[in-house]
C-alpha cells in the first residue's frame, strides 16, 4: 500500500499474491486516501471547551488545521493542545485503539460507524465502503500495512467504546494532565514505543487586527 509517511510515499504492498497486483493497486490507492483523510478527521473532531467563547482545546489556529493535519503532527509527543490528559499505553491498549480506528471486519466497521465522532469522519465511511467491497483476506493485508504506519505515530485520541474523543477528568496514576494543575482535557493515548517526554505544543496565533484587515480586503 502506498501511504504518505512524513511526506514520502512508501510502498507497503505485500510481496505475495503478485497475480492480484492490479486489484491490489486499486485497493492500495483507496487505503492511502483513507489514511491521509484519517488525520484531517482526527483534528477536525478534536473537542471544544464547554463554552464556545473559550474555543477549542487545540492550539493550532483554525486556518492552519487542515494544512497541518498530516502524519508528522502525530509523530511527536509535543501535543498540539493547550490542555490535555495523557496515558502511556500498554501494547494491548495501543492495538485496541488501532482496531477501533480500523476495525477488523466489514460488519464491525459498519457498527462502529454509528459511534460519536466516527460517524462524522469521512475516512471512516471510506473505510467501511472499502471493507464491504474487498475480500477479508485483502482487508487483512490492508490492515497490516495500516498497522505499520500506525506504529510510527506517537499519539492518537484515547478512544472509548462509544466515541473517538472525550474530555472527562481521569483518575489514577497512569494519567497525567498538562498543564499539571489543570483538570480535564482531551484524552490522549501515547504509543509505548515513544519514551520522549510529553509536552504541549504552541503555535503562533494570528493577530486579530490582521484577520480583520484580511477580511476587509476580501470584501473589497
Amino acid at each position: 500500500m502506498y501511504v504518505l509517511h512524513g511526506g514520502d510515499a512508501q510502498d507497503l504492498r505485500e510481496e505475495d499474491d503478485e497475480d492480484e497486483e492490479e486489484s491490489d493497486l486499486a485497493v492500495n490507492r483507496r487505503a492511502a486516501k483513507i489514511y491521509e483523510q484519517f488525520f484531517v478527521d482526527v483534528i477536525e473532531e478534536a473537542p471544544n471547551r464547554r463554552s464556545r467563547r473559550d474555543g477549542s482545546y487545540l492550539s493550532i489556529p483554525v486556518r492552519m488545521r487542515v494544512e497541518l493535519a498530516r502524519p508528522t503532527l502525530l509523530q511527536t509527543t509535543a501535543l498540539p493542545f493547550n490542555q490535555a490528559q495523557y496515558c502511556v499505553c500498554t501494547s494491548d491498549q495501543w492495538r485496541m485503539h488501532f482496531d477501533r480506528f480500523f476495525p477488523e471486519t466489514a460488519a464491525g466497521a459498519a457498527l462502529a460507524a454509528q459511534r460519536q465522532n466516527f460517524k462524522k469522519c469521512t475516512y471512516f465511511h471510506l473505510y467501511v465502503a472499502l471493507a464491504e467491497k474487498i475480500k477479508l483476506k485483502s482487508l487483512r493485508r490492508t490492515r497490516r500495512a495500516l498497522w505499520k504506519e500506525f506504529q510510527t505515530l506517537a499519539w492518537v485520541p484515547f478512544t472509548q467504546s462509544d466515541r473517538m474523543w472525550t474530555t472527562k477528568p481521569m483518575p489514577g496514576r497512569s494519567w497525567k494532565t498538562l498543564p499539571p494543575r489543570e483538570r480535564g482535557g482531551p484524552l490522549i493515548a501515547i504509543n509505548p514505543r515513544f519514551q520522549t517526554p510529553v509536552t504541549l505544543r504552541s503555535f503562533e496565533q494570528p493577530d486579530e487586527s490582521d484577520v480583520d484587515e484580511a477580511s476587509s480586503d476580501e470584501e473589497d
